[in-house]
């Protein structure tokens, strides 16, 4: 998804060329489309078959091969689409076909990652590693979830640092619409919530201070705290960003730059405006308004110095990301 003009922001309004996903309440996974028709999904084996040799019907993209948008983003030759009720929608990467673990780049490889796609089987060297309560599966920079008898190949999880040096062309500077200078609180009940409030609150006096010194830092208030209404409002949580501080975008991961040299993946911080969206997003509606959805994170569209955008509004967790989140189910 990309944006060509459009926005639900107050003023003026212009158009945003959205798929639709399916689903009216909540975002739902769709039938498996195969090159030979609509079939049901396919139980993955057993991860002791190490055999090499993916399963019959595996995906197997075909020519011209993946590209990565002006948005960061790659954009695969897969895209598949079902005709439902007469209306065509898009089959997310979950329900498309099976890969090869071979096939996708680790997330610092200016690589296609294909975030959302099932595998068939774990490697074999694959060593396994938690972060905030969460398995994951990791081999050769490739990070895994397991859900549903499935593998799914997922982003890097929050606190994962690159500790090698990357060309900064692969990366996406970020520009943001606003930044928090007031620690506010949310009504969402979840076990990490603590840490990030205090996260939050470090960066707002932060903000606050560095406003204080220098007049050149436009941290847009008002529009933080119409963000901060809608988000609180909705159920979501924002993780603050640092005005004086850089963040870059890829492929739907965030990363924080620090003066060491090192590149730390980040909860996508609220305000950060990015051109267009990975290929597994999600259409959701949350209090009548259509937003989009990346794991757990809600983007919005929206308009800034007169041109479209799509802007971190929050993250999901607790009952809500059960509801809406695939990986949470």
């Amino acid at each position: 998804m990309s944006t060509t003009g459009g926005s639900q922001s107050s003023g003026s309004r212009a158009s945003t060329v959205v798929v639709k996903t399916g689903g009216e309440a909540s975002a739902r996974a769709n039938t498996n489309v195969t090159g030979s028709g609509l079939s049901t999904r396919v139980e993955e084996p057993d991860r002791s078959q190490a055999s090499g040799r993916p399963l019959e019907g595996s995906y197997r993209p075909s020519q011209p091969e993946p590209y990565r948008d002006r948005g960061g983003n790659y954009r695969y030759d897969d895209r598949e689409f079902r005709l439902d009720d007469h209306n065509i929608h898009r089959v997310l990467p979950r329900d498309r076909g099976y890969l090869s673990y071979d096939r996708p780049g680790g997330f610092y490889y200016d690589r296609p990652h294909y975030y959302g796609y099932r595998v068939n089987y774990l490697p074999p060297r694959y060593r396994r590693v938690t972060y905030w309560g969460v398995d994951y599966y990791l081999y050769d920079g490739i990070y895994y979830r397991y859900y549903g008898n499935t593998y799914y190949i997922c982003r890097p999880p929050v606190g994962v640092m690159i500790a090698r040096a990357i060309d900064r062309a692969l990366l996406n500077a970020v520009t943001f619409s606003y930044f928090h200078n007031v620690h506010r609180t949310y009504n969402a009940v979840f076990d990490n919530y603590a840490t990030i409030a205090e996260q939050n609150r470090i960066i707002a006096l932060n903000n606050a201070r560095i406003a204080q010194q220098n007049a050149t830092y436009a941290l847009n208030s008002n529009r933080a705290l119409s963000a901060y209404e809608i988000a609180n409002r909705l159920g979501l949580v924002q993780s603050y960003a640092y005005a004086n501080s850089d963040y870059y975008y890829q492929d739907g991961v965030f990363y924080l730059f620090s003066g060491t040299g090192q590149y730390t993946v980040i909860t996508p911080p609220a305000g950060a405006l990015v051109t267009s969206l990975p290929e597994d997003y999600e259409t959701i509606v949350l209090d009548g308004i259509e937003y989009y959805l990346v794991d757990n994170t809600v983007y919005r569209t929206t308009i800034f110095d007169c041109q479209p955008y799509l802007e971190v509004l929050g993250q999901m967790y607790g009952s809500l990301a059960n509801k809406y989140v695939y990986y949470y189910r």
